[in-house]
């Protein structure tokens, strides 16, 4: 049998990419080219056929190579974002849903900061609090991964964004809820004070306690 490499990375030599870009086309490709001519030598052609069919499959080397390298690029793009931004921004979340929770259970009861027409603003003064380690959670272990100063600051904040996507999902469904039923609706100055009190308050807090790890470390620092 034929050194595939050697065959795909003749056929590359002429094209557009970096030494380490060929040698990881020539590498995806050879396996697949081998397992084309097996099926070929399964079907009786003789090995020279069978080797020629499996290399007559390409039309556009080139071309093959740069799709290749593009869908490397994609592939690895998204697993440092799911790295970097999603998996730090979920615990984040996750450890603010869950202390919010507990206090909850623990029976603890929003206090009232300011009221007027009959809106008002409500907090859990502790989970508030606590927003700075939530929005450091999240920022510290982007850093860990990868992020940039962007993600880092992304992955931090999520709680709050989660929260102001929330909302507007709960209200588009009230609304829907009642244009049927009559029933009272939702105001654009509720929905706001939710936002404000949820989401946006909140949000500094999460800022506040992301903004130290926006910062580069020493490489030593960095696995």
């Amino acid at each position: 049998m034929p050194d595939w490499r050697r065959l795909v990375a003749e056929k590359l030599k002429r094209a557009d990419l970096t030494t380490s870009q060929k040698n990881e086309v020539a590498a995806e490709l050879a396996g697949h080219l081998e397992d084309l001519c097996e099926a070929r030598r399964a079907e009786g052609l003789t090995e020279k056929r069978a080797i020629d069919c499996a290399m007559g499959d390409v039309p556009d080397w080139s071309e093959l190579s740069r799709k290749i390298v593009r869908a490397k690029s994609k592939e690895n793009e998204m697993n440092h974002r799911t790295k970097a931004v999603w998996i730090p921004g979920l615990i984040s979340l996750t450890a603010a849903s869950a202390v919010l929770a507990l206090m909850q259970v623990w029976g603890l009861r929003p206090h009232i900061v300011w009221a007027r027409s009959g809106l008002a603003l409500l907090f859990y003064v502790p989970w508030l609090a606590a927003q700075p380690a939530f929005g450091a959670i999240g920022a510290y272990i982007s850093r860990r991964n990868g992020g940039d100063w962007r993600e880092r600051l992304t992955a931090g904040v999520l709680p709050s964004a989660a929260m102001v996507a929330t909302f507007c999902v709960v209200a588009c469904i009230e609304i829907a809820v009642n244009a049927i039923t009559n029933g009272h609706e939702i105001t654009l100055i509720g929905l706001s004070s939710y936002i404000v009190a949820w989401s946006v308050i909140p949000g500094f807090g999460l800022t506040l306690g992301a903004l130290p790890f926006l910062r580069n470390v020493r490489a030593q620092e960095v696995h």
